[in-house]
């Protein structure tokens, strides 16, 4: 019989694992429990006098009771109550088919075993197989795989021990293997304390072993990508010695857990040592019988208490129904009146019936329903479809092949370069990305770092290489790394990174899938946290198809209720493509005819109405108490806002400006200003900027955009100064090209391959998502006066002076009558870094105040007012 299936209730684990709706009791019926009642009768007989002559009426009736019991109606009702049992409708689980689950379980154990063993030694043959290839293709297309267990194997193997948990797989093979044994009744089990053990268990080997092979660089890692993630996450955020905190304190975990179990287990093994030996205690003296009589004397005293109390209260319970029998029969039987004492009993249960009717029910019930009425920002566009990954291509050269006599002949220039430099090295290892190849050497004692730095020409030349880069040491490592160009780099396809789990499972709010790692790796960064980027790199080294990648992702993670972009393309190129999308994520101003800006004299317009939105934002946040958008949106899903004071739910704005060096030459400050003023504030109201050049020059890139926009994205620049611009670092300028590039945010450093999107695929994906349910027009942008932002961008509703004047028109007036006789539109954007449109309004100001005469052709106007009659001007 299966340890699932024990009448007595003894197993508590087979109740946990099955349900108390398993476990059936067999027990007699209870007919001849009232035949032995009428025999005790006569014994209570004499406590109650008046019912006794009646007792020989009811004293053939329980022989009737033993009869079917049809005829005695009135006794059916009263003894049906003690048996609840008989309501369980629910049929039993036969014992084979637990004993046929349990043996699946064990083949089920020994397959997982067999599989993950061969994946210890044939990951690394495998792994670009199974990664890339679902089960049902690798057989279709007839690629072998090493594993023992063929490509299902090699694909669970892959699941288990690189995707999950690694070695601490193993414990859940151990926990199918005892739920087997278990099932088939080889022993027995505490289901729920058995699962929670491995679990606990097997963590603590994927943390534990994780954080011990952190540091190495072998294609599989033996704690999984749960003990990797979970440590490089602990090393990132609380440092090396927070991750050994928790490994020590799951290791902590572990042993009092199981120091438990083993005491338990030691106690259990001296209990049943007592109990053996008082069993052949008990055996020994059981063969004389002379003192039966002696017992026979001792149970009788102690069996007549026993016996009363079992008599006395079954003959109070049945002796009642037995004379409430009669009284449907013998009509005339006014005597049993006297027994009131049953009608005492239902009063306290009325009462106890009557107590529980409270209002809390009703106060829950009410709860329920108004929680349960929650917004939903997307029920407007409820029937809005996500663009399918198809419509993105899996480009053929995107999976990451290795050479490796490429890689071996790479190891040893490197090897014979540094000996001709007597440079000693203890070992070299290689991790191949899709682009570069990186060498981690470990030198030699005594030997210095800085001699390996010196030689990174002579290594370039050895190495046939376009360029490498020398990284001494890698932070995190004691190694020395050596990024080597492979000879033919691999494509990122956008279509592979947007497929990825790591992708679909992603919970970040802004996500941007970037491209992969020098280790594979699909690498996602959210805007949201940075809070703000800056992208730069030379024409043609992969900038516009960053931008796309960034765009891509965002579209196929965001609802259009969610997310809306403001889109500035100075070229009127790079983003043509997303104007049909105006309905769904874009946002302009009220006035404005085309979504995407490309006239840079309304950019600054724009700008200045974010800074309108942003302090807007910032108010309805200050009413309701909330520190940031996504908590403000919470509670307005949640109906905790009232729209009718002004709440309302409010999308993420992601605000991109290409060709950012174009804008600072023709609008100067008037751009730069209100840049500024959004990334140093609109973080926390859902408002964040990504801003792209070509010349990271320090005149475009100044130090208060460097200081707000701490997310930076470098392709290859031309320049050794221009990546010490953008990434305060060299390196920029030594890499390859085609989507190389380095993400750089709070002072880490990343080399990335851009994912790659071509316009066909942009083409396919904005034709998708505008042929979807829409908004009837674009995202507004509010309204705003020109005049209404100062120089710092600080909003000035107003002006002392009255009237509409610029706030720079007393200074400009005094600056021109200190300068001469005469008055330029150019001399006014050369002191104040303006545009001409703006310097022009200020030269109509002054000339309509009398300062400055009117235009002559090209000549300069001519100042009409000396310094004390503007004193007196302006008062």
């Amino acid at each position: 019989m299966s340890p699932f299936y024990n009448p007595d209730n003894n197993n508590e684990e087979a109740d946990d694992l099955l349900g108390p709706s398993f476990t059936v009791d067999s027990e007699p019926e209870p007919e001849p429990e009232p035949a032995p009642a009428p025999k005790p009768a006569p014994g209570p007989a004499p406590r109650r006098p008046k019912p006794a002559p009646q007792k020989p009426k009811p004293a053939p009736r329980p022989s009737k009771s033993s009869r079917p019991t049809e005829g005695s109606e009135p006794s059916e009702p009263e003894n049906k109550p003690p048996r609840p049992k008989r309501e369980r409708t629910l049929p039993t689980i036969d014992a084979r088919w637990i004993n046929f689950l349990g043996v699946i379980f064990l083949l089920a154990a020994a397959y997982m075993f067999i599989a993950l063993v061969s994946s210890l030694f044939t990951t690394e043959a495998d792994q670009a197989t199974v990664v890339y290839n679902s089960v049902g293709q690798i057989v279709s297309t007839g690629q072998g795989v090493s594993n023992t267990e063929g490509p299902f194997g090699a694909w669970l193997g892959n699941l288990l021990l690189t995707e999950s948990l690694g070695l601490g797989s193993f414990v859940i093979v151990f926990w199918v293997a005892v739920c087997g044994l278990a099932m088939v009744g080889a022993m027995k089990i505490r289901f729920w304390s058995l699962t929670l053990k491995c679990l606990i268990l097997s963590i603590a080997i994927s943390l534990v072993i994780g954080l011990l092979t952190f540091p190495t660089a072998a294609v599989i890692r033996l704690g999984g990508h749960h003990g990797y993630y979970i440590n490089r996450l602990l090393i990132d955020y609380a440092s090396p010695f927070g991750a050994i905190a928790v490994s020590i304190a799951m290791v902590a975990l572990v042993a009092v857990i199981f120091m438990t179990e083993i005491s338990r287990a030691f106690g259990r093994l001296r209990a049943l040592r007592k109990s053996r030996a008082q069993k052949k205690a008990a055996e020994k003296p059981e063969p004389p019988t002379k003192p039966a009589p002696v017992e026979k004397s001792e149970p009788s005293e102690p069996e007549e208490p026993e016996e009363l109390s079992e008599k006395s209260e079954p003959t109070e319970l049945y002796e009642r129904p037995e004379f409430y029998e009669p009284e449907p029969e013998p009509e005339p039987e006014p005597e049993p009146e006297p027994e009131p004492e049953p009608e005492p009993e239902p009063e306290p249960e009325a009462a106890l019936e009557d107590s529980p009717l409270k209002i809390e029910t009703n106060e829950i019930e009410v709860a329920e329903e108004i929680n349960s009425e929650a917004y939903d920002p997307t029920a407007d566009l409820s029937h809005y479809h996500f663009p399918s990954i198809d419509l993105l291509r899996d480009l053929q050269g995107s999976r990451v092949t290795v050479d490796t006599a490429e890689q071996e002949a790479n190891k040893q220039r490197i090897l014979d370069a540094l000996a001709q430099f007597d440079i000693q090295i203890q070992s070299i290892s290689a991790t191949v990305g899709p682009t570069i190849t990186l060498f981690e050497v470990v030198p030699a004692p005594g030997q210095r770092i800085q001699a390996i730095k010196r030689v990174e020409e002579d290594l370039a030349l050895a190495l046939k290489a376009t360029g490498i880069r020398i990284i001494a040491p890698i932070p995190g490592k004691g190694t020395i790394g050596i990024e080597v160009p492979n000879n033919e780099p691999q494509v990122v396809s956008m279509r592979s990174i947007i497929a990825s789990k790591k992708f679909q499972e992603c919970k970040y709010e802004l996500p941007m899938a970037l491209g992969a790692t020098i280790s594979n790796e699909v690498f996602i960064a959210d805007l949201a946290k940075m809070p703000h980027l800056l992208v730069a790199g030379a024409t043609g080294q992969g900038k516009s198809v960053g931008l796309n990648a960034i765009i891509t992702s965002l579209l196929y993670k965001k609802h259009p209720a969610e997310l809306k972009f403001v889109l500035v393309d100075p070229k009127m190129v790079e983003f043509s493509l997303y104007r049909v999308l105006e309905r769904h994520y874009l946002a302009k101003l009220p006035e404005e005819e085309q979504a995407v800006i490309t006239d840079p004299t309304k950019v600054v317009a724009t700008l200045n109405s974010l800074c309108v939105l942003m302090d807007r934002r910032y108010e309805l946040l200050s009413k309701a108490g909330c520190r940031g958008l996504k908590e403000y949106n919470q509670k307005f899903i949640e109906r905790r806002l009232n729209p009718e004071k002004g709440h309302e739910y409010m999308p993420y704005i992601v605000v991109i400006v290409d060709e950012f060096a174009d804008l600072i030459m023709t609008a100067g400050k008037e751009v730069e200003a209100p840049i500024c003023r959004l990334a140093q504030k609109a973080r926390a109201v859902g408002i964040h900027v990504i801003i792209a050049t070509q010349r990271p020059s320090t005149n475009v890139i100044t130090g208060l955009i460097k200081a707000n926009f701490p997310g930076r994205i470098a392709f290859r620049v031309s320049q050794m100064i221009d990546s010490k611009t953008i990434l305060d670092r060299t390196g920029a300028h030594q890499l390859i090209g085609r989507g190389d590039m380095f993400f750089s945010t709070n002072g880490s450093l990343e080399r990335v391959q851009c994912a790659f999107v071509d316009t066909p695929e942009v083409e396919a994906i904005c034709d998708h998502i505008s042929n979807e349910q829409g908004y009837p027009c674009a995202y507004e942008l509010p309204d705003y006066s020109p005049g209404d932002f100062g120089e710092n961008g600080a909003p000035q509703f107003g002006n002392s002076n009255g009237g509409d004047r610029d706030p720079l028109f007393e200074e400009s007036a005094r600056f021109l009558v200190s300068a001469g006789s005469t008055a330029s539109t150019s001399s006014l954007q050369r002191r104040y870094s303006i545009g001409y449109n703006r310097a022009g309004k200020i030269m109509d100001q002054l000339e309509a105040a009398g300062i400055v005469g009117p235009a002559i052709g090209s000549k300069p106007r001519q100042v009409l007012v000396d310094p004390m009659d503007l004193d007196r001007i302006f008062g």
